[in-house]
């Protein structure tokens, strides 16, 4: 009777919190985890931490094994929905792409601006101030570097690359351009502050050497190659700026939350963001080791920016709007 009694004097003081689990897994798995509202996303977390604690304490205290078996059986359920990877359908991944992707890039546009600018302001003032005076870039970039780069669009490209080379520089270019956008990103963690200081630091040295070319005489050589492939790359780079941007606001502005639950809800945020911008870095690598070095006429590298363009401007910015619908967090 004493164990009786201490089970339901247990079961008494934490029913309406267990009740609140149990409701709300029920309706996930009717409806699934979208269906969720932000307080009821925000709750989920806590709850699950919250019963895994009674069940620990139910299991030292030696309570009744229905009460064991009820709790381990909804911490089971919650565990799943909460960190297992869901399913692909098909359909869940044109909505992603059709919908949900460009809506969150749309939604987090304060993050996208101020990426845009730390990045492009000292892009244009590092570039203004060495074009005139080349070198000037010495003291930013290594000498070596600066020479290389010379050496490499002097000539501009003369011969077409071989099939193998153009798959060995496809590779490096992802291998390059993901290393930034990944740093962009997950240097956010330092409260946003990490994530600034790479796109300033990538700012002025593309200005630095995009200057210098263009002011020792190789400019036409040097916009031949990186037209076809600098929106993408370029678009890439501020959508992971603006995936660390959002990293550290979300740091700063826990509000109500604990720090770890307000992350666990920006998550579709975070790495929505990150997933737009590994697209088109690797987009911008195919382009970057395929047709920019190629000897296709330069007409045809303008159409590819323009189309590029054309593009992330309907999709990141013109279809959210017409098909806008209520997002979540």
């Amino acid at each position: 009777m004493e164990a009786k009694t201490k089970s339901e004097r247990f079961v008494q003081a934490r029913k309406d919190m267990w009740e609140s689990l149990r409701l709300t897994l029920l309706k996930i798995s009717k409806r699934g985890l979208s269906s969720l509202k932000e307080q009821e996303a925000a709750e989920f977390p806590r709850l699950y931490r919250m019963v895994c604690t009674d069940l620990a304490e139910a299991k030292m205290l030696k309570l009744s094994p229905d009460v064991l078996f009820y709790l381990n059986d909804m911490i089971g359920q919650a565990h799943k929905h909460l960190y297992s990877f869901p399913s692909l359908r098909m359909s869940s991944i044109k909505e992603f792409f059709r919908v949900s992707l460009p809506q969150i890039a749309l939604k987090n546009w304060v993050f996208l601006i101020i990426a845009a600018v730390t990045f492009l302001v000292p892009y244009i003032i590092s570039f203004a101030i060495i074009v005139n005076d080349p070198e000037s870039a010495k003291e930013l970039i290594p000498e070596k570097i600066l020479n290389r780069m010379a050496s490499a669009y002097k000539e501009g490209f003369t011969e077409e690359r071989s099939t193998s080379s153009k798959g060995f520089m496809v590779s490096y270019y992802i291998y390059n351009n993901v290393s930034i956008d990944f740093a962009c990103f997950a240097l956010g963690i330092l409260l946003g502050i990490g994530t600034l200081y790479i796109l300033i630091y990538n700012g002025i040295t593309l200005g630095a050497i995009s200057g210098y070319i263009y002011g020792i005489g190789y400019g036409d050589n040097f916009i031949h190659f990186v037209t076809a492939h600098s929106v993408f790359e370029l678009t890439g780079l501020i959508l992971s700026g603006a995936s660390g941007l959002l990293l550290g606001y979300s740091i700063i502005n826990a509000r109500k939350y604990s720090r770890r639950d307000w992350l666990k809800l920006q998550k579709t945020n975070l790495f929505t963001l990150v997933a737009a911008a590994a697209i088109l870095t690797f987009l911008a690598a195919f382009i970057e080791g395929v047709i920019s070095p190629s000897l296709l006429p330069y007409s045809f590298k303008t159409g590819v920016a323009i189309v590029s363009l054309t593009f992330v401007i309907l999709y990141f910015f013109i279809i959210p709007i017409f098909t806008k619908r209520p997002t979540k967090i």
